[in-house]
């Protein structure tokens, strides 16, 4: 497989092109202390790798005026291993830019000058590279070319093209879309800031949708600002033949998506499915993210289809949690959340939630620190209204710490979740609080089975059955990245108990390797390298390496 497909593969198929508000609502592999965050990398231009022989953008009356002395290099990394160009063409207007693009072979890299543009309709890429040859549409440097007015650029059967570095800047319609992606597969949009001009009540700003979406990348953007409902980036799509359908096996990747202050049910930051595709498999995968002040929710992050990844993001700051809402077999791996008034939900079947750090949580109710919920259906039924129970869903080697006054919640006391969560396997976990019950059974689940797990602190330990647990002080000191961990001589080392459903793990929270006797908890004491850590604003995004 050729170095471009290597980036773009991750985890993709159809999208409708419906919103909608939510609800009250395989294959996993998974430092900076809680609270504040480093301060974000100073904006500008960075240089993109051009084409030495590549004319000079102009600097005539009208023209886009040149760089600003001292624009640092880019580093080597932003490259992303694409191929050398078969020709790199400089548009100077955006006329120029829609010309190059409509006759655009593959192997052309089209880099328009920097500037200031104003842009009335969309610029359409409907064009196809190849694997080994894709079309490069890109900003002279990052961030150097701001296209505001009402529109910028519309994706539509474009496939193994590479749209980079942009600042867009532009208005959106009310109930509209800001930048669609219909209907292409093995696009990648990557290195851009949206800073969508947000003057609506209800707005997305990116959507990848229409019949044979998938295998996209979206990476390296930043989405902040955003005071409106409805999403930042959303995944839906279609069947082949029109009817219902999801994109498929789209990866979404080293994105910070900040400041989303509708403070109000309706605006999530990212939702990969609806209500009507939760039972279809979309293979997303959404890695190495940061989410910050995303406020516009209880779902910071909404999943709604099935056979999903979600591993080593960074949730801080938030009031929401992570949900899987609808769906099914959908893996949450390694995430680090920090200092949120929620942490996780989770409903419906054969979900795997292991090796997550959950710190500071302060959420109750929906809100609590980590809920499998009870339902109000067995499965999805398509409504946006229903719930699906929590079933056969295994949570394991997790870490909850420091968090109330909610820690690990089985069910829901309403009476709108009547059906009890069920099946369900608590293993290795590491629990430590000081207020409340470290488990609650608040509608107590038919099936309930628990080994090996840790449970330390003033709260109480619940409802947790005798046998499924020890009590006993697993020594965690604050480490240098922030993060609560295990000292020396922790009898959480080697503690595991052999897993009652079969689960094998071979990484923990860090990505570094399991081996010998596994350690209760996200953390496996080892000496491999570290993989994954807690995001700040300088490891995602545009100017990110």
């Amino acid at each position: 497989m050729t170095t471009f497909a290597l980036l773009l593969t991750a985890g993709c198929g159809n999208g409708a092109t419906g919103e909608e508000s939510s609800p009250d609502d395989f294959s996993p592999s998974t430092s900076v202390s809680p609270g504040t965050s480093p301060s974000a990398p100073a904006a500008g231009p960075v240089a993109l790798p051009a084409d030495p022989s590549g004319p000079t953008p102009g600097t005539e009356s009208g023209a886009p005026g040149t760089p600003e002395p001292g624009t640092p290099a880019a580093p080597a990394e932003q490259a992303e291993g694409l191929p050398t160009p078969r020709r790199t063409l400089t548009a100077r207007s955006l006329d120029e830019l829609r010309s190059m693009i409509a006759s655009a072979l593959p192997g052309d890299r089209i880099e328009l000058a920097d500037g200031t543009y104003t842009n009335k309709t969309p610029i359409q890429v409907s064009v196809r590279g190849t694997e080994q040859a894709p079309i490069v549409i890109t900003a002279r440097t990052v961030g150097g070319a701001s296209i505001g007015g009402s529109s910028s650029f519309l994706v539509k059967g474009a496939s193994h093209v590479v749209l980079q570095g942009f600042k867009l800047t532009h208005e959106v319609k009310e109930g509209d879309v800001a930048l669609k992606i219909v209907g292409s597969n093995h696009v990648r949009l990557t290195r851009n800031e949206f800073a969508i001009k947000d003057t609506t009540a209800n707005s997305t700003w990116l959507r990848l949708e229409g019949a044979g979406s998938g295998y996209n990348r979206i990476d390296h953007n930043s989405f902040h600002d955003k005071t409106s409902s409805n999403v930042f980036l959303a995944v839906y799509g279609d069947a082949p033949d029109g009817g219902l359908g999801i994109s498929q096996h789209d990866r979404i990747d080293h994105n910070y998506f900040h400041k989303l202050t509708l403070d109000e049910e309706g605006g999530e930051c990212l939702r990969v499915g609806d209500s009507k595709r939760g039972p279809l498999s979309a293979h997303t995968l959404v890695e190495a993210n940061l989410f910050e002040e995303c406020n516009g929710d209880p779902e910071v992050i909404s999943n709604k289809s099935s056979e999903n990844v979600f591993r080593g993001n960074t949730l801080r700051n938030n009031k929401g949690s992570l949900v899987l809402r609808h769906g099914n077999k959908t893996v949450v791996d390694g995430n680090f959340l920090l200092n949120n008034a929620g942490g996780m939900r989770i409903y419906g079947h054969d979900h795997r939630i292991i090796n997550n750090y959950i710190e500071g949580s302060t959420g109750t109710g929906a809100q609590g620190t980590l809920i499998l919920s009870s339902g109000c259906t067995e499965q999805d039924t398509g409504k946006g209204t229903d719930c699906s129970v929590a079933s056969r869903v295994t949570v394991a080697f997790n870490t909850l710490v420091g968090s109330k006054p909610t820690h690990l919640v089985i069910g829901s006391s309403t009476s709108s979740r009547p059906i009890p969560a069920r099946d369900l396997r608590v293993e290795n976990n590491l629990l430590v609080g000081e207020q409340g019950k470290l488990v609650s059974f608040d509608r107590a689940p038919n099936g309930f089975t628990a080994t090996g797990n840790m449970l330390w602190g003033a709260a109480s330990p619940g409802d947790m059955p005798s046998a499924g647990y020890v009590r006993v002080d697993p020594r965690l000191v604050r480490a240098m990245d922030g993060l609560m961990r295990p000292s020396a001589g922790s009898p959480a080392a080697g503690a595991a108990r052999p897993s009652t459903g079969g689960l094998e793990l071979t990484t923990d929270m860090d990505g570094q390797v399991r081996n010998g006797a596994l350690d209760v908890g996200a953390d496996q004491a080892a000496s491999g390298p570290v993989l994954r850590r807690p995001l700040t604003p300088a490891d995602v995004g545009p100017l990110a390496p």
